[in-house]
């Protein structure tokens, strides 16, 4: 075989090797050896032009084409090495310098006049003895074959340090990196069996066979950095042998780190005086029992919390040779459980915080302005608002939502956005995915109202207000949370902020099923008052009126005044009935207005219209608390209710006199009374007041006879550090 047919096929594997390097650009060493190839190929070419084209080609610019490669190879190799070694860190920048000085000075120095002459004499044929038996040329070699031992010895020191069965399987990789030294022990002993400008490039690319196929076995080289000492030294845990006097003979740098010492330091030292933060380790040495413990150590960056593992280390007679001590660093660990504790508490806080809100506040607006500003704060947020479905729309109308409460917003940008059309492109998408909508660029969304884009500087978190009832769900609204400066809302806040948003839609679904249970509730208790008092009234005015009517067409006799007296006397009964009813569908409010001004209001709309002389007669700054205020109230009106459905009374007094210790309610009228002893147990207006009297630690007296009116006295102990009730009215 000629020289031109073994420069193409030279030529063609270093191709093959650069595909192969190509192939696996992700692996680690895949880089180097498609450079290493590239060289290779380059260099081919150019001997294979000089094979062709001898009468064409420069002597001096094929040897300079030649040197380049040579060096780039080796260098190339190098890297290779390094990759599957336990120091990748010594590929930097650096390394790659320096690697590449050598390449670029020998071409200075090959093409620059006086040097080129001082080291390279003598280059007049294409001969490779001429080239590298001057000084360059020797210099060259030099450096060239220590590149390749170092690449040699670098992976043998890791491959003798594996199994038996894992250096035999990878001789091939191993023997790869030789030819190029083999060849130039031969020529050193002169022996050269191919010519000089092809054997160095033949031993070269056999180096890049070996290398491709570890590449291409990429099992066999991932096996190669996974050393004991790789293991030991680069593991987060502190590792630290102690012999059977326990005297330290080893220790990785995680356990340097922690106990701040070196190796050199702590190398031959009792382990007793080296760590004297734990008191009493040294007993735990004693013995082959199996220990752990959990420690904190302090240090300059603050206390460590540790977990210590001691094992007892057994040679092959099965006696005690020393202890293994692990120590596992779970500073980072417990300094998140502790985080993740404190967000656990304060989600329990301001969840307890809203439910109170809900409970506590009289009506749901109170309610959602609670709710945000518990939220606002927390978050470090300036806006929030509440956008609630407006359940009034017509079922031909485009359904809305109204601005139920708000925070931040100002008088001019609340009116703005008062109502929202569910066809918003916000409130469109918040409804459609029912999951948080983070925009960080709030000033330019479109999506937003205008109003919301000139007031969320920094960004706007919305939030779906759902409420789950088995299977279905239903849309009540959403919740905005706006910056108008700082960080946008982590995805930790997020996920809060989305519990609370379902914890405020559920409190506000309960509010609504509450109140439509009250209101269904008062509802029946209207329907049956009317049906007791009014309707009953009405029914018996009706019959007398029929009776009446029917004696007077039958010709009998009767008593003209009579019976219009009775007619009129149920008239005006079911007259008192329907006001009292009416009064009583307003709301009272004792705790705002005051015992004295609602009694006053009820005498004046119930018992003033019902031709009832009725006098409050109240002494100046009664102390009591409005707990009993509000009893003192109920009991009253269920007296006056007894009175005006059943007395037929004339006149009623109400007397509230501020005694020295107590306070004493007195309600007397002139009407028919009855006798205590008779009252029907299943009644429940005598009931009620004495359940009320005892929540206000109170007696009640009952005075009545028949045809001597009646009698009512409520005692309760005053409240000197009450505020009086006319002060404050």
């Amino acid at each position: 075989m000629n020289d031109k047919a073994i420069l193409l096929i030279n030529m063609a594997v270093a191709i093959a090797i650069t595909f192969v390097a190509s192939r696996k650009s992700k692996v680690p060493g895949a880089v180097s050896l498609m450079v290493f190839s590239l060289f290779l190929v380059i260099w081919s070419l150019s001997d294979l032009l000089l094979e062709v084209f001898p009468g064409y080609s420069s002597d001096k610019l094929w040897a300079a084409i030649m040197i380049i490669s040579m060096t780039c190879a080796a260098s190339a190799q190098v890297i290779f090495s390094l990759s599957y070694t336990n120091h990748p860190e010594w590929i930097n920048r650096f390394t790659l310098i320096l690697l590449g000085v050598m390449p670029l000075t020998t071409q200075v120095v090959f093409w620059v006049k006086p040097w080129s002459t001082v080291f390279f004499q003598n280059l007049g044929a294409l001969d490779f003895s001429n080239i590298f038996g001057n000084v360059g040329g020797r210099t060259i070699t030099f450096y060239v074959y220590n590149l390749v031992v170092v690449s040699i010895l670098l992976l043998l020191d890791v491959y003798i340090r594996k199994p038996r069965p894992l250096f035999f399987h990878a001789w091939i990789i191993l023997a790869g990196l030789t030819p190029p030294l083999i060849y130039q022990i031969f020529l050193t002993n002169g022996l050269n069996l191919l010519p000089a400008n092809i054997a160095p490039l033949l031993a070269f690319t056999l180096t890049g066979i070996g290398l491709s196929y570890g590449l291409f076995n990429q099992s066999l080289m991932e096996a190669i950095s996974l050393t004991r000492e790789a293991v030991v030294d680069g593991m987060e845990d502190g590792w630290m042998v102690l012999n059977a006097h326990n005297i330290v003979v080893d220790i990785n740098p995680a356990a340097e780190k922690m106990i701040g010492l070196s190796h050199d330091a702590v190398y031959g030292q009792a382990i007793t005086s080296i760590i004297s933060d734990i008191p009493g380790l040294g007993q735990t040495f004693v013995g082959n029992q199996e220990l752990e413990m959990k420690r904190s150590l302090k240090s300059e960056e603050g206390w460590r919390y540790m977990n210590i593992r001691i094992s007892p280390l057994i040679n092959h007679h099965d006696r005690d040779s020393g202890h293994l001590i692990v120590w596992q660093d779970v500073t980072k660990r417990r300094t998140a459980e502790d985080a993740r504790q404190r967000a656990r508490d304060e989600m329990f806080v301001l969840l307890n915080a809203i439910s109170s809100a809900a409970s506590n506040s009289i009506d749901l607006v109170d309610f959602l302005i609670e709710s945000i500003y518990q939220i606002v704060l927390p978050f470090r947020s300036q806006i929030g608002c509440v956008f609630l479905m407006d359940e009034r729309f017509k079922s031909d109308s485009e359904p809305r939502l109204f601005l139920a409460s708000h925070f931040g917003l100002s008088t001019e940008a609340s009116d703005e956005v008062v109502t929202v059309a569910m066809s918003n492109p916000l409130a469109q998408w918040v409804f459609e995915n029912n999951q948080p909508l983070l925009i960080e660029n709030a000033p330019n969304d479109l999506r937003l109202p205008p109003i919301l884009q000139g007031i969320a500087h920094s960004c706007l978190l919305t939030l779906p207000l759902m409420t789950q009832a088995g299977s279905d769900s239903k849309f009540l609204g959403f919740l905005c949370i706006a910056k108008k400066e700082g960080p946008v809302f982590s995805q930790d806040e997020v996920v809060r902020l989305t519990m609370i948003s379902d914890h405020i839609a559920t409190l506000i679904d309960s509010d609504r099923r509450r109140k439509l249970a009250i209101a269904l509730s008062e509802r029946q208790r209207l329907l049956r008052d009317l049906h007791d008092s009014v309707s009953q009234k009405l029914y018996g005015l009706v019959t007398l009126t029929e009776a009446a009517q029917a004696a007077l067409e039958a010709g009998s006799s009767i008593n003209p005044p009579q019976v219009l007296a009775k007619i009129g006397e149920s008239a005006r009964q079911a007259v008192k009935e329907m006001r009292l009813f009416l009064y009583q569908m307003q709301p009272i409010e004792v705790e705002k207005e005051g015992l004295i001004s609602v009694l006053h209001h009820r005498l004046a709309a119930v018992e003033g219209r019902a031709d009832i002389k009725a006098r409050l007669l109240a002494d100046e700054n009664i102390f009591l608390s409005q707990q009993k205020e509000v009893a003192l109230y109920f009991i009253a009106q269920e007296a006056l209710n007894n009175v005006l459905r059943h007395a037929h009374a004339k006149s009623i007094t109400i007397t509230l006199k501020q005694g020295t210790r107590n306070v004493i309610l007195e309600i007397v009228d002139d009407g028919i009374g009855f006798d205590p002893k008779k009252v029907d147990p299943g009644g429940l207006g005598l009931r009620n007041m004495k359940e009320r009297v005892l929540q206000a630690d109170g007696k009640l007296k009952i005075l009545s006879k028949h045809n001597e009116g009646t009698r009512i006295v409520v005692t309760v102990p005053r409240d000197q550090s009450a505020v009086p009730i006319k002060r404050r009215r």
